[in-house]
């Protein structure tokens, strides 16, 4: 019994990890946590982090409020009365094989409800389902049924948005963008999205006075910083333009769009030769684009692609089930979802999670290593690097956080990562240094700096480490400031 409860709680604590970040994007996952107050708060700090990161790109809207809404939600219904998620519906218009699957989904789902009563996820988890699939207009009824339930709703909230986008409907895109936005609001994705809905609504002084505390900020955020420079170029102040496009740029050197953006600007001010060089490059970046592309479209399997969004489905599903205390039926649904869908990533990830938690060492290892030969999977590496070092399997944790430096050289978190492990371990600490250094470099926040300050502390280096202590308080209150200033009941709408 004691154990069951504590599968419960380790389930839990997972879900929790899953619907903290699940709308963060790897591309825009913030600067891993580092605390030099103890080496226990750094571990907790970095272990968070990790699983935050993988969490972004593991199943996107799907897991955003999944936690212990199991426990806290009211129900809606007793469990007596059936809910129709509409899975069943979109069934019926599906080839034999989805179809199946889709129908047990349904079950699944009413299977919990009649478990746990009915709450805001359950709604969310077949309202994603039902717009992958296309089928928006149902998925925002569903989404409309979960904010009944919980009006906080992170996933129904951007869900609602986005549908709303792309109707055209501008002003309730903005509602619910700025929704989600107050309920977050050291999330940098909500601002972000409610700044493309202004700009598309040609809005661009709107979108200034929304972007620029939050490019200083997250100077080194390279969404935020081409967004901005877009606005600027509809704002017609180039000098600007150029300044923060430039930036951009340079962060991440495959950004297409920026350049046309930033040529724009450049023929505006007559630096006609400037603009001419970035015209071709973006020209050559827009052709590699459109190749890929029709590389995707020879190689692409719509048979394939729906399979995968079953699995992905499952996932969800399954992650259900654990938040609910009862693994056994996750891993039986997580399987059924690797059938569906070998190659699909997150249910592989779940289950070596739940491995590692379940102490079947094994099992884990075996998935670690399956995982881990994906090597263009920036959470995967990070998943796999973190669970080797749980496993004191030091060389193969050590790899993996360098792959994950290569996979986002321009970003900070790989680097966080590495010298945090270097650090814990009490090895290679002058390369710690430098990773520190880097990881600064990309993303100067008082963290990296508390970082760095740690490693010159075990370094002996105390001189340099009180002064970035110094130097990383002083960021911490100029950071604290601009935050109280950018809360979003402040800016208008």
């Amino acid at each position: 019994m004691a154990e069951k409860r504590a599968e419960k709680k380790k389930a839990k604590i997972f879900c929790v990890f899953l619907g903290n970040r699940a709308f963060r994007r790897v591309s825009q996952v913030g600067t891993l946590a580092a605390s030099t107050k103890s080496e226990s708060a750094r571990t907790r700090g970095s272990r968070l982090a990790l699983v935050g990161a993988l969490s972004a790109a593991l199943l996107g809207l799907g897991l955003a409020t999944l936690s212990v809404l199991w426990t806290f939600s009211k129900p809606r219904l007793n469990s007596a009365e059936t809910i129709d998620f509409g899975l069943e519906a979109l069934a019926a218009t599906c080839p034999p094989e989805l179809a199946d699957g889709l129908r047990y989904a349904e079950s699944l789902l009413q299977e919990l409800a009649a478990r746990h009563g009915v709450t805001a996820e359950l709604y969310n988890i077949a309202a994603q389902a039902l717009h992958t699939f296309g089928r928006s207009e149902a998925a925002a009824v569903q989404w409309k049924e979960s904010l009944k339930l919980d009006p906080n709703c992170l996933p129904a909230l951007c869900g609602l948005a986005e549908f709303y986008a792309g109707q055209g409907e501008g002003e309730e895109a903005v509602h619910y963008f700025r929704r989600a936005w107050e309920i977050e609001p050291q999330e940098t994705t909500h601002p972000l999205k409610l700044a493309q809905e202004l700009l598309r609504q040609a809005r661009s002084d709107k979108v200034i006075a929304l972007l620029e505390p939050l490019s200083q900020e997250h100077p080194c955020n390279v969404a935020v910083l081409a967004l901005l420079g877009q606005a600027y170029v509809q704002a017609k102040q180039f000098d600007k333009a150029c300044q923060v496009l430039e930036r951009a740029i340079y962060l991440a050197p495959g950004l297409t769009n920026s350049y046309y953006a930033l040529a724009q600007a450049q023929v505006a001010l007559g630096r006609s030769q400037e603009a001419k060089e970035n015209l071709k490059i973006f020209q050559m970046l827009k052709d590699r684009d459109e190749e890929a592309h029709r590389q995707y479209l020879r190689i692409h399997d719509d048979r394939r692609d729906a399979l995968r969004y079953l699995a992905e489905l499952f996932t969800r599903i399954a992650a259900a089930y654990l938040a609910g205390g009862d693994p056994q039926k996750g891993e039986h649904i997580l399987l059924t979802a690797r059938k569906f869908s070998p190659e699909s990533n997150p249910p592989l990830e779940v289950l070596a999670w739940l491995y590692h938690r379940q102490g079947r060492k094994a099992e884990c290892l075996r998935t670690l290593e399956e995982l881990a030969s994906r090597k263009d999977y920036l959470p995967g590496q990070l998943l796999c690097a973190s669970l080797f070092e749980e496993l004191a399997m030091l060389p193969q944790a050590e790899e993996a956080y360098r792959r994950a430096i290569e996979l986002a050289p321009h970003q900070g978190p790989g680097y966080v990562a590495l010298a945090m492990f270097f650090l814990r371990h009490n090895r290679n600490l002058p390369e710690a240094e430098a990773l520190a250094l880097r990881a600064f470099d990309l993303e100067p926040t008082p963290e990296n700096l508390e970082l760095y300050a740690a490693v010159c502390f075990s370094l002996g280096k105390a001189q340099e480490a009180q002064t970035a202590q110094q130097m990383a308080a002083i960021l911490a209150t100029e950071a604290a400031l601009q935050r109280r200033a950018m809360t979003p009941k402040a800016k208008g709408d």
